[in-house]
């Protein structure tokens, strides 16, 4: 069953951390059946707290896409991501 990671960052904190996060992300991926859904576009809150971007990734298991963000190669790259600002994030299984 698909699962989904849904990274909803709420406050940017320092974009040039961001900014070096971006491009190391990619790579982490490279090893694993992940599609990137959504983000970098519009934002529109109809509920809840304000949010400055959500991205959405698919893997084909909610293992695999704990696997892949536990995995050493990512885990370097949420060291920036978390320098950069703060966020809620998430794995969701699907339906």
């Amino acid at each position: 069953m698909a699962a989904y990671i849904i990274f909803n960052r709420l406050q940017t904190t320092d974009a040039d951390e961001l900014a070096t996060y971006a491009p190391m992300v990619a790579p982490t991926l490279k090893d694993y059946e992940a599609t990137k859904l959504a983000g970098g576009g519009q934002v529109k809150v109809l509920e809840g707290d304000r949010s400055e971007a959500v991205v959405i990734l698919e893997f084909p298991s909610f293992e695999e896409a704990e696997t892949w963000y536990n995995s050493p190669l990512y885990k370097n790259a949420t060291i920036q991501r978390l320098k950069g600002g703060k966020w809620h994030v998430m794995i969701v299984e699907g339906v």
